[in-house]
């Protein structure tokens, strides 16, 4: 179980970056999926049906032949956690879904969206009532990956502010963040 040599260590290090993407290609077609490109999918889908059954044989015979290891146990779990963490940054960075945001508040001295605007997003405000009382009832649309950045202005101003957030489709007309035109 705890036996070490190079063999093992090359071996392991197949495996970590073999289950490193086979998870991050998993995570990206997940993401496609998710968007409705089904032929895409399918093409990826396949791509890591194929990564996936030579990994799991190569596991297997490597298995039988040195026996199991633990180094071999830490090498999968560390490449399929990497696999993770990058399939989330690429998605992060190939994802172009805009959202709209809406931002509940109690705070009304403290005008958030002027400092949102200032910021550079576009934001439309309401007036609601709440259980509790009066609400400002914010809504920002911008691109999903400058929502952390709009997260972080909103929890410096109001961490308890209400986020909610939704994926829209067929956008036409008003003010974008990041984008200096209107949408025509």
């Amino acid at each position: 179980m705890f036996n070490f040599n190079f063999d093992i260590l090359i071996w392991a290090m197949v495996i970590f970056v073999a289950i490193m993407v086979q998870v991050l290609v998993g995570t990206v077609r997940l993401i496609i999926m998710v968007k409705g490109k089904k032929i895409l999918s399918i093409i990826i889908g396949f791509f890591e049906s194929a990564i996936s059954i030579t990994i799991t044989i190569t596991i297997v015979a490597n298995v039988i032949k040195a026996g199991m290891n633990i180094f071999i146990i830490l090498f999968y779990s560390a490449g399929f956690a990497l696999g993770l963490l990058f399939g989330m940054l690429i998605s992060r960075k190939i994802s172009k879904d805009m959202l709209s945001i809406n931002i509940v508040t109690r705070i009304s001295e403290i005008k958030i969206e002027d400092i949102l605007r200032e910021n550079g997003f576009g934001v439309t405000g309401f007036t609601g009532s709440g259980r509790d009382g009066e609400l400002k009832i914010l809504n920002v649309i911008c691109a999903k990956n400058n929502l952390y950045k709009l997260k972080n202005i909103v929890d410096k101003v109001d961490p308890k502010a209400m986020l909610a957030s939704h994926t829209l489709e067929n956008l036409s007309g008003g003010f974008i963040y990041k984008l200096r035109n209107r949408i025509q």
